[in-house]
């Protein structure tokens, strides 16, 4: 399939550069309907390019028939590049739950090392010891002295303090046997010491001793839980390297089995205990350190199923679903249809990212998607959904994908699943090239209630209606194409003059798109050399000021009022003599190439910071015929400062100074990247040495001469 998409190039370049998926790379999501492989964002559509918490989450809220009516969309902030077609989980997440999951989550306790109850844990025994009437409190000084000095055995800075048992931090009360109250709490003491020190044995030791007592509800309870934990991190030990490393394959299968055995059995005996939401958690975590996937899957599908979907902690619970059974089952040993359903859709990314942790699982074939079948014997639309997923990103067989999915594109409205097939649907009949594409579009998206998914109904149908050239119709008609920002793509990338001139003018549109139509307008007016339209339309910028903090182009996009103004009040000469913008532009009307009228064009564009608006080469429309603005309603090519120098340097009637400050300028386009920021087709770096020494030498008593030290 070739690759069609809403391209974001041009004007809209600079506006969408910003950050993210990994190791602080950064990265733009491409505005594609379709979503073949993991890149920077998923999408409301389940698909094998999103993040598989997505798929999972969206799989799951789609069993309890929520597609998220009603929620708000997150507040993006720095990221609303995003806009309301692409998410990240982060954002997605915080959408269904806007508020922090419930302090009893179990979820959280599947991670971490032993430190992180090192707080929770001494608030506890504080309280433990307040509980405790009569409490002798020299006894109570003490104990709680010691439970505080235990701090110093997490403190992880480059010298942490040297810990001795013989030095007074801890009160050592051997082995010998528990005689009261106090003495229970010393003993228990000196088992956590030994549990954050890292020494095993002896911290079961102790805590074995308290566990067999019964003179403290308190500490018998959570010794018998602290044994059940240290045979867990125990365990975690065992697989641990000398640099930090944890090869799963390399634990004590045995140790993490007692641990579990430990867990199973404090629960058994406090069901309803202080720590039995936790013990639950760390049970799931010593069937993974024990590679048991079967067993795993069972307990995370039992857990998922009475977890509470109005509780962030689901959040959680599925990013620990994710990174220790999603991905790292090779055998396929779990058997709930949700979590095998986001494991096949993660084996059918077209690049072949991430399939499994431990590399061991490949492209899904056919034939191991016929054999999973089973699974969905009570579930077949998921199945089919799957089936067309394969037929559309692996196969390519779009017909298959249109019979296996039928037209049900006029509902009220939609559920995750229900959404998302018919959504795919509609990527097929767009490969094939069918004539009801775009009827299907306004069709679905009447029902289109759940949050994102009107917006990813609009970008496909935008594309179709550039396509079909009826652009017209996604801003004439009420209610069609109603996003801001797929807008301004449209009105940045794809309209004609005509279309700009009319939105730059009409009434009742959405904030800002009259500025934002005027301004594209007006700047493609000047890179077409469409001189005498820019004279006309110029009277428009009367109304608009700059705002009094004004940070520049490159937030434009997302800018209630784009800064028209700035083509009245932008700077438009520093060193090199120029008037202003509209007598420059006067200029070029009467005599298209004045060397001086485009030097001043180019100083406009440098002053104001168009160069960092990302225009470039990316302006040009890409070849691809389905592409989103590969239909140019401009004549010629668009002229780039970079232009404008070359231009005036091959001029013979340019005057000498002309001439000088544009080799002076050419070369500058490369400082000090080596890069070309100038816009343009750039040269290679034989060719800026030779403007170099062409400046030198044919003018060097020129101010520009004698400043240029250096080419790049």
């Amino acid at each position: 399939m070739r690759k069609a998409f809403l391209a974001i190039a041009g004007v809209l370049a600079g506006w969408m550069a910003t950050p993210v998926v990994a190791g602080g790379a950064y990265c733009t999501p491409e505005w594609a309907p379709e979503n073949p492989d993991l890149g920077c964002v998923s999408q409301i559509a389940i698909a094998p390019g999103n993040d598989t918490r997505v798929n999972l989450f969206l799989l799951l809220q789609d069993r309890a028939g929520n597609n998220g009516a009603g929620l708000d969309y997150p507040t993006l902030g720095w990221d609303s590049f995003y806009g309301r077609n692409f998410l990240r989980w982060g954002f997605f997440a915080h959408a269904w739950y806007p508020q922090p999951a419930s302090t009893n989550s179990d979820a959280m306790s599947a991670y971490g090392g032993r430190c992180q109850t090192l707080e929770s844990g001494t608030a506890s025994f504080t309280s433990a010891l307040d509980s405790i009437a009569g409490l002798d409190p020299d006894a109570k000084s003490i104990l709680t002295a010691s439970r505080e000095r235990l701090g110093k055995l997490c403190d992880y800075r480059p010298d942490p303090p040297a810990i001795s048992r013989d030095g007074g931090y801890f009160v050592n009360v051997g082995a010998n046997g528990i005689k009261d109250r106090p003495f229970a709490f010393m003993t228990y003491l000196e088992g956590a010491a030994a549990f954050y020190d890292g020494d095993w044995q002896r911290a079961k030791t102790y805590f074995g001793l308290v566990a067999a007592t019964d003179f403290d509800q308190w500490a018998t309870e959570t010794s018998r839980y602290m044994i059940a934990r240290t045979l867990l991190n125990e365990a975690i030990a065992s697989a641990e390297d000398d640099w930090g490393w944890f090869p799963l394959k390399k634990v004590d299968h045995g140790v993490a089995k007692q641990s579990e055995a430990a867990f199973r059995a404090y629960l058994k005996t406090y069901p309803e205990g202080r720590y039995s939401a936790s013990a639950s958690g760390l049970i799931r975590k010593a069937l993974w350190l024990q590679s048991d996937w079967k067993r795993l899957g069972s307990v995370y599908s039992a857990t998922l199923a009475k977890a509470d979907l109005n509780d962030a902690a689901t959040v959680e619970l599925l990013s620990e679903i994710d990174d220790k059974l999603i991905m790292r089952d090779p055998d396929g040993a779990f058997d709930d249809p949700l979590f095998v359903a986001t494991n096949l859709l993660l084996r059918m990314r077209s690049g072949g990212h991430f399939y499994d942790q431990d590399g061991a699982q490949g492209v899904l074939t056919k034939a191991e998607l016929e054999e999973a079948g089973t699974t969905f014997a009570d579930n077949p639309e998921l199945y089919s959904f799957l089936q067309a997923n394969h037929a559309f990103y692996v196969e390519k067989d779009y017909k298959a994908v249109r019979d296996l999915l039928p037209d049900d594109a006029r509902q009220n409205s939609y559920s995750p699943l229900a959404f998302s097939r018919q959504y795919l649907r509609g990527l097929a009949l767009h490969a094939l090239g069918d004539r009801n594409e775009e009827g299907f579009w306004r069709e679905l998206i009447g029902g289109a209630q759940g949050i994102w998914q009107r917006p990813a109904i609009e970008l496909a149908l935008a594309r179709v209606l550039e396509q079909n050239g009826k652009l017209d119709a996604a801003f004439t008609e009420d209610r069609l194409i109603t996003d801001g920002r797929i807008r301004r793509i449209l009105l940045g990338k794809s309209a004609g003059p005509e279309l700009l001139k009319r939105q730059a003018r009409a009434e009742g549109t959405p904030q800002g798109e009259p500025a934002f139509a005027l301004f594209t307008v007006l700047w493609k007016q000047l890179q077409y050399g469409e001189y005498r339209g820019f004279l006309s339309d110029y009277p428009l910028t009367a109304d608009y000021t700059l705002p009094e903090e004004y940070y520049g182009l490159w937030g434009m996009l997302d800018e209630p009022d784009p800064p028209v103004a700035l083509f009245r009040n932008g700077k438009f000469a520093d060193g090199f003599a120029c008037p202003m913008l509209e007598e420059t532009v006067s200029i070029l009307a009467r005599e298209p190439t004045e060397s001086k009228g485009k030097l001043c064009l180019g100083e406009f564009y440098r002053l104001n910071g168009f160069d960092d608006f990302g225009f470039g080469n990316r302006y040009q429309s890409p070849d691809a015929p389905e592409v989103i603005g590969s239909r140019s309603f401009y004549s010629g090519k668009p002229t780039f400062r970079h232009d404008l120098y070359t231009a005036v340097m091959a001029d013979r009637s340019a005057s000498a100074d002309d001439r000088a400050y544009a080799l002076y300028r050419a070369v500058r386009c490369y400082a000090p990247s080596n890069n070309n920021t100038c816009g343009g087709e750039g040269v290679a770096k034989p060719v800026r040495e030779g403007w170099f020494n062409q400046l030198k030498r044919n003018y060097p008593n020129s101010l520009w001469a004698r400043e240029l030290k250096y080419y790049w």
